[in-house]
């Protein structure tokens, strides 16, 4: 799970500079240059997707089932949507 919270950290990060952080975003965009800043960018982009997609998959095989519904609600629900 920590994996995943990092990659979304770094992905949604690196997307919300702009919305948090407009005036650093603009100094190192003056200070590197904008060809430099959108590698940055791509690069921390891509790899927080990658760890995003790694961190969902290792969460996803440790899930636990903390219910289970009785076999009954299938029919219940069905009933619920044919009213509906």
């Amino acid at each position: 799970m920590l994996i995943l919270i990092v990659g979304l950290f770094l992905f949604l990060g690196g997307h919300s500079v702009r919305i948090f952080a407009e005036d650093w975003r603009g100094a190192t965009i003056a200070r590197i240059g904008p060809m430099p800043w959108k590698g940055i960018y791509s690069v921390v982009s891509i790899v927080g997707f990658i760890v995003l997609i790694w961190g969902f998959r290792v969460a996803r095989a440790d899930t636990v089932v903390l219910y289970s519904p009785p076999v009954w609600t299938r029919h219940v629900a069905g009933l619920l949507m044919m009213v509906s």
